[in-house]
This record gives C-alpha cells, sequence and structure tokens, in this order.
C-alpha cells in the first residue's frame, strides 16, 4: 500500500511536537491573505495549511524551501515566520505567474478600512504592510511560469523542502515535481496540495503514477470539505501529501532518471511558450479567445 494510515491536520501538526503560535493569529492572517482576494467573505480554508507549514519548518528546520503558487502569500508567510521565531537562517523561494507589483481589489478589513471597502493593493504593498518585516527578508518572489523561472534562474541553491501548490494542469504538476527533484538535497521533505482520492485531475494522477508507487506518503486530511460547503465551492474531500526522501524504495536517479527529467521538463517549457503565445494572440484579437485549439 502506497499510503500510509489518512491522519487529520490537527493530529499530524500535534506529532510533530513543536510549540506553535495560537490558532487566532493563523486565523487573522488568512484572512488579510486569502486565497481569492475578492471574496467579500473572510474564508478560512486555508489558515490550517498555515499552521501545518509552520510546524513543518520548526521540525525540520530546512535551510532553503521552494514553493510553487504563491497566490496571496499566506503559505511563503507562514513558513517565514516559523523560520523567524526559530532562528533558521533559511530562505523560501516562491514561485507564481502573478505579478508582484500590480495593484488588484481586495477585501481587506483592518482598523484604517472597518468597513471592508474594496481597496487596491499590490502583493507587495499588502506584505508591506500586514506582514512582519523579518518574514520578508526571508522570501525571494520569483514571478513567471514555474518552467520559464526555474529556467532562467540557475542558480538557486539546493532545496530541502518543497511544497506544490501551482497549477493543477496535469503537465504543469509532473513538470514541476520533476522540477523540484533536480533542485533537491540528497535528504529532502516535499508537500502536495489539494489531493482528491479517485480523481483524474493533474495533482491525483501525478501523485498515483509517479509518486505513490515509490515514496511512503502520509495522507493528511484537511478540513476543506467542509469549509468549502460554507463558501459554495466544490465539495471534494481534500488532502496534504506529505513524503520524504528517505522512504524511496531504489535510488532517486534509479526511480527518476535525468533524461525522464529533462523530458518533462523541456516538454512543459514548450507547453508555456504555446501558452504564452495563445495568450497574447487573445489579448490582440479578442474573438480567438471563443476558440479552442489542440496544440
Amino acid at each position: 500500500m502506497p499510503f500510509l494510515n489518512s491522519v487529520r491536520i490537527d493530529q499530524f501538526t500535534n506529532s510533530l511536537n513543536v510549540q506553535v503560535p495560537s490558532k487566532e493569529k493563523f486565523l487573522q492572517l488568512s484572512h488579510i491573505f486569502p486565497i481569492y482576494p475578492k471574496m467579500e467573505s473572510n474564508p478560512i480554508i486555508n489558515y490550517e495549511r498555515g499552521i501545518l507549514l509552520y510546524s513543518l519548518i520548526a521540525k525540520y528546520k530546512p535551510k532553503n524551501v521552494l514553493e510553487f503558487g504563491t497566490a496571496e502569500g499566506y503559505s511563503a508567510l507562514c513558513m517565514a515566520w516559523a523560520m523567524t521565531d526559530y532562528n533558521i537562517n533559511g530562505k523560501i523561494f516562491t514561485i507564481d505567474p502573478k505579478p508582484f507589483d500590480v495593484s488588484v481589489e481586495r477585501n481587506v478589513t483592518w482598523e484604517d478600512n472597518p468597513k471592508h471597502d474594496t481597496v487596491m493593493l499590490s502583493r507587495r504593498e499588502l506584505w508591506n504592510k500586514f506582514a512582519d518585516n523579518e518574514w520578508i527578508k526571508k522570501i525571494e518572489v520569483l514571478t513567471g511560469l514555474s518552467g520559464e523561472v526555474l529556467q532562467k534562474n540557475t542558480k538557486l541553491p539546493k532545496m530541502d523542502m518543497g511544497f506544490i501548490d501551482g497549477s493543477h494542469v496535469y503537465e504543469a504538476v509532473i513538470h514541476d515535481f520533476y522540477a523540484f527533484l533536480e533542485l533537491a538535497t540528497e535528504s529532502f521533505h516535499l508537500l502536495f496540495d489539494d489531493y482528491v482520492p479517485n480523481e483524474n485531475d493533474g495533482v491525483t494522477k501525478t501523485i498515483d503514477e509517479e509518486v505513490a508507487p515509490n515514496f511512503d506518503i502520509a495522507l493528511i486530511q484537511t478540513n476543506a470539505k467542509e469549509q468549502r460547503k460554507e463558501s459554495g465551492e466544490s465539495q471534494d474531500e481534500l488532502y496534504i501529501c506529505w513524503l520524504d526522501s528517505e522512504s524511496l524504495k531504489k535510488p532517486l536517479r534509479e526511480i527518476y532518471p535525468k533524461s525522464k527529467s529533462e523530458q518533462i521538463i523541456n516538454k512543459y517549457l514548450k507547453r508555456e511558450k504555446r501558452w504564452k503565445l495563445r495568450k497574447n494572440l487573445n489579448t490582440k484579437i479578442p474573438l480567438l479567445g471563443r476558440f479552442r485549439f489542440r496544440h
């Protein structure tokens, strides 16, 4: 059986036996840095992930962490928070295609905005206003699609830990997994977000076919099903998958040869180029947006 027994996220976090700030502090942070910045209600569907990520950083003390999918920065900030509290000389490298300095509409409540009015803030402005400066110093934001970002940033350090939560398209997820392996240290830990059993989405397909046969995986059950019900989203049971290199069934390069990694990465880079070309064409010729092309 490739999966270890399923465990609730609070049980898993408690098993790490580290000191963590109060739940209320994570809730407050998740209200300011929600998954969806334009939502009128304060979503809480991501706050437990912050507690989990904080705990994992505190427990394993990685020097370098690679995150695929920054969103508004909640996950990266929680990891940097732990690095600060535990005096870890580390860095969070986080990748996202959304520009860091472009202002967007946000529904954020704070003392200067008690009526919860819509405001225009970039992510940089949001971080500078609400996040601890010591946390921000531990984060390096890499803007762009994951393939092109990693192709350009050839001097990134080896990564002790990864968090894959970017695009859920299969080609993107499998790329991010193999790209992380290329950057990983000999002893590493890795998290996948949004695993849905018996589904055919990119995360589940990658884990079932490429990861689970070769690693022991801890299946961490979130409370997202109940929380998503309140916000009118999909009520699928969502899991986080946690693994470490020590559980590998065979040597890494025997299972994941460099030639296969290069093939997957190069194929995805071509896909990104096609996607960017199509996006530019749609901008110039809006009617094209109505049509779907195979390639």
